[in-house]
C-alpha cells in the first residue's frame, strides 16, 4: 500500500468513526427521550382486549353482541401447534431466537427501508417482528414513521424481558386483525368458516395466518386470489422450516379456497330486544362497545323463540292469503339467455347474484336456471340445486290488490321463469316458495306484577328494518281502547248492566253530520255495558263517553300510563281513532293493570349490567305489586277522589271536566339498587277486577273466541281494528303474562276488508301464548273488599261497587226504547238524558 493511500484509509476510518460514534450518541439521545414516553410492559400483563357489549337472556342465553370489533380470546393450549406454526413461519421465523428485535431481517430489508425514506415514504412493515407488531396493535396504532418504528423496538424490548415467548404468542394471536371486524384468530374462524380454531385443517389454519399482514385486502371475501398466494406461501415458508412435509405442503396447496363470509348466528338472537336494551345504555356508557360489559335481562329465551316465530308465522300466513307479488329481483338478462347455452359458466354467475341479496335467517335466496309445467330448477346461495314442484308452488295465486288474488297456479312456470331470483323455505326435506312479507308486526309480553319485560318482537326482520314497532310505532288502537272507556264509566258511576240504546247516532260535525256506525252496521237496541264491550259496538261506547265526559275520559286514563297529550276531543277518542296514537308497549301496560289487579308497572328489561371485572353497575328493580295487600280494605282511585264529579252530556260539551291532573307517573318513584318498593293501586282495585271479568266474555263468548283453543279460563282481552284495518290489535293477558299483538304496514295502508284484529293478531297472540303458558297453572285474582254479587235480569249475577249497588228497579240512560222491566242494574239514581245535537262530533271541549 503507498503511503499516498494511508492518508485516505485513515480519513474514511476517522469518518466511520464519527459516523458511528454519532450514531450511537443519537440513538442513546433517543432512546433516553423516548423510553420515558414508551408504556410500561408491565402493563401488556393486564391488556384489556377490545371486547364487544354482549346482552343475555335471563337464563344466561346470548342474544345479541354490538361492537366493531369481533373478539374471542384463547389460551396458548387451546390454539393448534400448526397455527402457532405458520404464523411464526410466515411472520418471524426467528421468532424464538431474538429478544424482540431481529437484526438480521432489519439488515436484510435495511436498502429498502432506506429508499422509502429518501423518497419520503415512511417505513414499511418490513422487518417487524412479533413482538415488534403487537406493541403496534396494542399501543401504536398504524401509522407509518420512523418514531413510530423506534419505539416498538424499545417497547418490543420491554415486553421480551417482561412476558415469556407463550405469552407474546397468545396476546399477538388474539389481538391482531383479520380483516371483516374479526380480531383474533378464534374470530377469524368463525367469520371465514363459521367454526372453532381447533377445527380446522392445515390449509384453513394456514390461509388464517397469511391474513394479518394485510387484513383488508388479503381476506378470502375481499381478495380470494390474493388470500389463496398468501396461503401457498405460508405453507412453503413451513415446509422451508420443517414445520410440514413435502407431501403434506403438495396436499393442502391442491386444496380449493372454502373460505366464506359466516355472519354470527346466534341460536337465541333478540335483535329488536337487544337495540331496545342497548338504546336505554349508550348516553350512560361511552365505552359501551369496547369496554366488555355484560348486560343480563329480563328476557326468557324460549318466551322470545316463541315471539318471534308466532310474529314471523303469522306475518307469512297473512302475505300469503294476499297472494304472490312475483320474483324478488331478476338475474341480468345476458347471464339468462346463457343459463342454456353455458350452463356451468351460467350458474356461477347466477350463486354470485344470489349472494348480493339480502340474507334472511329463514328464507334461502335463489335463482331459477330453469322451470317447465311440472317444475323448475333453482341455484341457491351455496351452490346447492333444489327443484320446486306444482305442489310447492300452489299457494301462489297472483297478488292483484290488497282484497283480490288471481287463480291458483295450474302450471309451475305460471309462477317461476328463468332467471328470477325468490325465497324459498325449507319444509322438512322438501323446499317451497316463499317470499318476504311487506306487512309488519310487533309483540310485547311482560309480567302484570313487575313490569319484567319478557319477550319482543319488534317487526319481521331486524336485518331488514330496523325499525322498532314494538317501542316506536304509536299507532290507533282502535276498539282495543274501548275497555278503558267502560273503566271510566264504571269509575263514574255506571255499572256493567248500565243500558245504553245501541241505535243511530247523528252528531253535527264541522262541515257535514257524523253518523258513526258499528262494524257490523247493525243495531240491537238497548245493551248492556257488559255485552257491548264483548261485542265491541261502537254506538253504545259512543254514548258511553258523551254521558260520562271527555274530560273525566281522559282524565282516567293517565291511570294506565296513557300519553294522553296525543289522545282526540272529539268522539274518536270511544273508538280509539282520530289523534290518538298509542305504542304496543304502551297498551301491553296499560292492560297489566287489569291483568295485575289495578296496578301501573313500568316496563323494564335490564337485570344486571356487568363490567369487564363482573362488577355490577345496574341493578334495576322498580317498584312491583305486593299481593299481600290485597285482603285489605280497597283503596280509593287516587285519580277520582279529586276529578270533578260525573257531569251530563250537556253540561260536558261547555268543557268542564278538566284534563289535567297528576299522571300515574307521580305515584311511581325509584326503587333502590337492591330491592324493589310496593306499588300503591293506580286505579280503583275493584273496577280492575270487574273489568278483567268483562274481558275475559271477550274470550268467552265475544270477538276473542278464537282463544278458547287454549282451553284455559283465566284469559282475557279486547280485540282492536281501525277504519280500513290499517292497524289490527290484539291486546290479552292472564294474571301471570300480558301480550299485545299488533299488525299493520309501516306506512298507513288497509290490511283488507276481511282483515280484522280477531283474524290477523289474535292467531299471532294464540301461536305465542300457547308456549309461554305451557306449564303455568291458571290463576284467578283474589275479589277485592267493597264489591257486591247480584243477580241482574235474565238470571245472570252481575258485580256491582257496593256504593253504586241498585236498590230498586234500573233506569236505563236512554229515554228512547229502554226496557226497565228485564234489567236489574244500572247507576243507583237515573241519570238525566238531554239531546246529543248540541255536542260536536269533532269537538268536545
Amino acid at each position: 500500500m503507498t503511503l499516498r493511500a494511508r492518508p485516505f484509509i485513515r480519513s474514511i476510518i476517522w469518518v466511520s468513526s464519527i459516523l458511528f460514534c454519532g450514531a450511537v450518541l443519537s440513538l442513546a439521545a433517543a432512546w433516553l427521550y423516548l423510553d420515558p414516553h414508551t408504556p410500561s410492559a408491565v402493563s401488556f400483563r393486564n391488556v384489556q382486549l377490545e371486547t364487544p357489549l354482549r346482552i343475555y337472556a335471563k337464563g344466561g342465553e346470548l342474544l345479541a353482541e354490538f361492537g366493531e370489533r369481533r373478539t374471542i380470546p384463547l389460551k396458548i393450549d387451546a390454539i393448534p401447534a400448526d397455527f402457532i406454526n405458520a404464523v411464526v413461519s410466515i411472520e418471524d421465523k426467528r421468532f424464538y431466537e431474538h429478544s424482540g428485535i431481529d437484526l438480521v431481517s432489519m439488515l436484510n430489508d435495511s436498502m429498502a427501508l432506506l429508499g422509502n425514506l429518501l423518497t419520503g415514504e415512511g417505513l414499511g412493515a418490513g422487518a417487524s417482528t412479533i413482538t415488534m407488531q403487537l406493541a403496534r396493535n396494542v399501543t401504536f396504532g398504524l401509522e407509518r414513521t420512523f418514531i413510530r418504528k423506534f419505539k416498538e423496538m424499545l417497547l418490543a424490548l420491554k415486553i421480551e424481558r417482561e412476558l415469556s415467548k407463550q405469552e407474546i404468542l397468545e396476546l399477538y394471536i388474539n389481538v391482531v386483525p383479520f380483516g371483516k371486524r374479526a380480531y383474533g384468530a378464534e374470530a377469524a374462524a368463525r367469520t371465514y368458516y363459521g367454526k372453532s380454531l381447533t377445527e380446522l385443517d392445515l390449509a384453513e389454519l394456514a390461509l388464517l395466518a397469511g391474513i394479518p399482514q394485510r387484513p383488508t385486502a388479503n381476506n378470502p371475501i375481499n381478495g380470494p386470489a390474493k388470500a389463496l398466494a398468501r396461503r401457498d406461501l405460508v405453507l412453503l415458508r413451513m415446509f422451508e422450516q420443517g414445520a410440514i412435509t413435502q407431501a403434506q405442503y403438495d396436499d393442502t396447496t391442491k386444496q380449493p379456497l372454502t373460505a366464506r363470509l359466516f355472519e354470527p348466528r346466534l341460536p337465541n338472537a333478540a335483535p329488536y330486544a337487544a337495540e331496545w336494551i342497548r338504546q336505554q345504555l349508550i348516553l350512560a356508557f361511552p365505552d359501551l362497545y369496547t369496554a366488555g360489559y355484560e348486560v343480563h335481562t329480563t328476557i326468557d329465551a324460549r318466551l322470545q323463540k316463541a315471539a318471534t316465530a308466532a310474529v314471523r308465522g303469522g306475518l307469512e300466513a297473512y302475505d300469503r292469503r294476499h297472494g304472490y307479488r312475483g320474483a324478488e329481483a331478476r338475474l341480468d338478462e345476458s347471464v339468462v339467455a346463457m343459463l342454456t347455452i353455458r350452463p356451468e359458466e351460467t350458474r356461477e354467475l347466477a350463486r354470485e347474484s344470489v349472494r348480493s341479496i339480502a340474507a334472511d335467517s329463514e328464507l334461502e335466496a335463489a335463482a331459477v336456471l330453469a322451470a317447465d309445467d311440472e317444475a323448475a330448477k333453482l341455484i341457491i346461495t351455496g351452490g346447492e340445486q333444489v327443484q320446486l314442484t306444482l305442489e310447492d308452488v300452489k299457494w301462489a295465486r297472483p297478488y292483484l290488490s290488497v282484497d283480490a288474488v288471481g287463480a291458483a297456479p295450474l302450471r309451475v312456470d305460471q309462477v317461476l321463469a328463468p332467471g328470477d331470483i325468490v325465497r324459498i323455505r325449507k319444509v322438512g326435506e322438501r323446499w317451497m316458495l316463499a317470499q318476504k312479507p311487506r306487512i309488519e308486526g310487533a309483540l310485547v309480553s311482560l309480567e302484570p306484577d313487575t313490569g319484567r319485560v319478557l319477550a319482543m318482537s319488534g317487526g319481521y326482520d331486524f336485518s331488514l328494518k330496523q325499525f322498532n314497532h314494538a317501542t316506536q310505532a304509536a299507532r290507533q288502537p282502535g276498539s282495543g281502547f274501548k275497555p278503558f272507556v267502560y273503566a271510566a264509566a264504571l269509575a263514574n258511576g255506571r255499572t256493567p248492566a248500565t243500558t245504553y240504546l245501541d241505535a243511530p247516532l247523528v252528531l253535527p260535525g264541522m262541515r257535514e253530520a257524523y253518523r258513526p256506525k258499528n262494524s257490523d252496521n247493525k243495531f240491537n237496541g238497548p245493551t248492556r255495558l257488559r255485552q257491548a264491550l264483548y261485542r265491541s259496538i261502537n254506538l253504545v261506547t259512543i254514548r258511553v263517553l258523551l254521558d260520562i265526559g271527555a274530560g273525566n275520559m281522559i282524565e282516567y286514563a293517565k291511570g294506565f300510563g296513557f300519553p294522553v297529550t296525543s289522545f282526540p276531543r272529539n268522539t274518536q277518542l270511544a273508538v280509539g281513532g282520530g289523534t290518538m296514537t298509542i305504542t304496543p308497549m304502551e297498551m301491553a301496560r296499560a292492560y297489566a293493570v287489569f291483568a295485575n289487579g289495578g296496578y301501573l308497572v313500568e316496563p323494564w328489561g335490564i337485570d344486571r349490567l356487568l363490567n369487564a371485572e363482573g362488577t355490577n353497575l345496574i341493578h334495576s328493580h322498580p317498584p312491583a305489586v305486593c299481593h299481600e295487600t290485597f285482603g285489605e280494605e280497597a283503596a280509593v282511585d287516587p285519580l277520582i277522589a279529586d276529578a270533578t264529579p260525573a257531569l251530563g252530556p250537556a253540561e260536558e260539551s261547555q268543557l268542564t271536566a278538566s284534563t289535567s291532573g297528576n299522571g300515574a307517573a307521580d305515584h311511581i318513584v325509584a326503587a333502590p339498587i337492591g330491592g324493589s318498593a310496593c306499588l300503591e293501586p293506580a286505579v280503583d282495585r275493584r273496577i280492575a277486577y270487574i273489568m278483567n271479568d268483562m274481558l275475559k266474555d271477550v274470550v268467552k263468548r265475544g270477538t276473542a273466541r278464537r282463544a278458547l283453543s287454549l282451553k284455559r279460563e283465566d284469559l282475557a282481552g279486547k280485540t282492536g281494528t281501525t277504519d280500513e284495518a290499517a292497524d289490527t290489535w290484539f291486546n290479552g293477558y292472564s294474571p301471570d303474562i300480558a301480550t299485545t299483538v299488533w299488525v299493520g304496514f309501516t306506512e298507513l295502508e288497509p290490511l283488507g276488508k276481511r282483515e280484522f284484529g280477531a283474524t290477523t293478531p289474535l292467531p299471532i297472540w294464540i301461536d305465542y301464548m300457547k308456549v309461554a303458558l305451557d306449564g303455568v297453572p291458571e290463576r284467578f285474582n283474589d275479589q277485592p273488599e267493597g264489591l257486591v254479587n247480584m243477580r241482574v235480569g235474565g238470571g245472570e249475577f252481575e258485580f256491582f261497587l257496593a256504593e253504586s249497588t241498585p236498590q230498586q228497579r234500573p233506569v236505563s240512560t236512554e229515554s228512547e226504547g229502554s226496557d226497565d222491566s228485564e234489567v236489574d242494574g244500572g247507576s243507583a239514581a237515573p241519570v238525566p238524558v238531554e239531546d246529543t245535537s248540541s255536542i260536536q262530533s269533532t269537538d268536545l271541549f
